[in-house]
């Protein structure tokens, strides 16, 4: 489905001019090298660009994407058309435990792709008399990698060498680029492909059913996060036992060249725009519309959750809350005043790096009315009481982390579930009410989001499995479920013996001691601190208060409590504390409580 789907939407690409040529591809550059016309580097100048900020504040410097002469997909040397990779350019090797350059290595690597770079670039550009092509041949010409080894410019790029990917311009004159469309390599190249045609070959594509020639490799698909560097293979057969009827490599994929070049081209600029790309942990997720301009509706996914901020907070929830009038109506939204297609086919895919190759985590299409009724089902879902507006997805997947942990990541099919559950409107994974729980009763901490995640999990169960929905977004006095009441009275307690201490600091609260065992076993510490909290109690100065709910919420328990609860029933547990904490703490008493 994935290829088929890329290959649909290079061709909307290719008809709005969204993709590069044949004969180009898009390429990360770090740095650009400026040239004088007689050869010399005057300067290299870092062409990062800061990065938006994250979820908290800081930025990063990042590359640019250039388009550049197709770069080569070749195991071994092999040399590109205007070279971006340093150890073909400069020939030199840098080494980070002593900071210096040298040609040597054991395979004379350096020396090798240094030679392959010069010749390839000298023989192409034959000819040519513009002034940056005239300063790059000079450059070919005479750099001479064992004089440079102490050259001022490479030893300030330092570690950064390794890494780096170079374009070239004209000193003085920064506009001019070497690899400009409208250059004279660009020119020749374009000339090129046109006198050559279209590969012809007899062979059936299994992906368009049109003829043509398997191609045995696949190009590389870049920008996937924690993939490698260089890039990584969507399609790629390395292992005999993948291999059938005697083909090899790619040809068990029966993918004709046209149509990998068409995929990769269509997926690489996705990845490419932030605007259809987004990344979560090791996970890189792109989304796309069947349409010439999905702009609007790639906005609006991806600030339903929490992924871009181009929709303001106030008319999101405006748009949220008309939304969920029409669903619970029984209508599809309607986006009329949004100028977007609903039954426009929207597609969202995430990717994870498998070593030197990626692998497809999950794969969803539908209409996009029919997406985004889900998703504003979801966020419904999430809502509680203290609710901050839309709950972000990475923020869903942070709460489920460790708070000590630097290295944690979500495991991909935990998030790939999770997708799941919001984009089909479908039970929510089991593993993500495990894991919201444990880290609650691990951590003892009580937010809304996590608060939102229970409520939401259980809710859907329940809505599923035709049980009467128990949970609602604020305190239920009405709600006489067993755990829920436990939550409650366990609320009600801890703020007894904060207060009996009228302000001071406690060390310890009964929260810190005991939240855990309580939300598990019930009966074996709830008799302990009820008889605790009738000396905290008798140290207030509005008893009657407390002891009044106190009471009413042991009479509905019939002054018994459950032995064991089970895993959802610890979810009610978790949202009656929460929503009764709330409710101890609303704005109308003299104090607020951050749990």
């Amino acid at each position: 489905m994935l290829i088929k789907a890329l290959n649909e939407y290079y061709d909307i690409l290719a008809r709005n001019d969204k993709v590069c040529k044949d004969g180009f591809s898009r390429q990360n550059i770090t740095h650009m090298i400026m040239l004088r016309k007689d050869g010399t580097v005057s300067d290299i100048i870092n062409v990062e660009q800061e990065s938006e900020p994250d979820s908290k504040g800081k930025t990063k410097l990042q590359p640019i994407s250039v388009v550049l002469p197709e770069r080569t997909q070749k195991p071994g040397i092999d040399g590109n058309i205007v070279e971006h990779r340093p150890l073909y350019i400069f020939g030199l090797n840098y080494d980070n435990k002593s900071g210096t350059y040298s040609t040597e290595d054991s395979t004379d690597k350096a020396k090798k792709s240094h030679k392959a770079f010069v010749d390839k670039n000298l023989e192409f550009t034959e000819g040519m008399t513009s002034d940056i092509v005239t300063a790059y041949r000079n450059f070919l010409q005479k750099w001479n990698p064992q004089d440079e080894t102490e050259n001022e410019l490479l030893v300030n790029l330092g570690k950064a060498y390794s890494t780096a990917n170079f374009i070239f311009g004209l000193d003085g004159h920064p506009e001019i680029k070497l690899h400009d469309t409208d250059g004279e390599i660009a020119q020749k190249i374009t000339e090129l492909k046109k006198s050559v045609g279209p590969v012809q070959g007899n062979d059936i594509c299994a992906v368009t059913g049109e003829k043509g020639e398997i191609s045995v490799t696949h190009d590389k698909i870049k920008g996937v996060r924690n993939a490698n560097a260089t890039g990584a293979l969507m399609v790629c057969v390395n292992n005999t036992a993948e291999c059938s009827y005697g083909k090899e490599q790619a040809y068990n994929s029966s993918i004709t060249q046209t149509t990998m070049k068409h995929y990769t081209e269509a997926l690489n600029t996705l990845i490419a725009d932030k605007n259809h790309r987004i990344y979560l942990d090791d996970m890189t997720v792109v989304f796309w519309a069947m349409s010439d301009d999905d702009s609007k509706e790639t906005d609006l996914f991806a600030s339903m959750l929490g992924f871009d901020d181009k929709i303001d907070a106030d008319e999101m929830n405006g748009i949220l809350l008309k939304s969920l009038n029409d669903v619970n109506q029984g209508k599809s939204p309607d986006f009329t005043e949004l100028d977007i297609d609903k039954n426009v086919e929207f597609y969202i895919v995430g990717i994870a790096p498998n070593v030197s190759r990626l692998a497809q985590k999950f794969i969803y299409r539908d209409k996009f009315g029919n997406i985004f009724s889900h998703i504003a089902r979801h966020q419904a879902d999430m809502m509680i009481v203290n609710s901050k507006g839309n709950i972000p997805m990475w923020r869903i997947f942070r709460e489920l982390k460790p708070p000590q942990s630097t290295n944690y990541t979500t495991p991909p099919p935990l998030m790939a579930s999770v997708f799941g559950a919001i984009i089909n409107g479908t039970h929510y994974p089991e593993s993500l009410l495990e894991n919201a729980v444990r880290r609650m009763k691990t951590d003892k901490s009580v937010n809304y989001v996590r608060a939102g995640i229970i409520k939401a999990c259980i809710n859907r169960k329940d809505r599923y499995s035709k049980n009467k929905e128990e949970i609602k977004m604020a305190l239920d006095i009405e709600n006489n479920n067993q755990a829920y009441l436990c939550g409650r009275l366990f609320a009600v307690l801890e703020k007894v013996q904060i207060e009996s201490v009228k302000g001071k600091e406690l060390n310890r609260t009964i929260k810190d001691s005991y939240f855990a065992s309580a939300c598990a076993n019930p009966s074996t510490v709830f008799p302990k601190l009820i008889k605790l909290s009738q000396y905290h109690i008798e140290k207030l100065d509005y008893k009657p208060k407390y002891k009044k709910l106190t009471g009413e919420i042991v009479d509905k328990l019939n002054g018994t409590f459950p032995k064991t609860l089970p895993l959802n029933a610890q979810g009610k547990f978790i949202i009656g504390y929460y929503q009764q904490m709330q409710d101890l703490y609303k704005p109308n008493d003299t104090k607020t409580k951050e749990i």
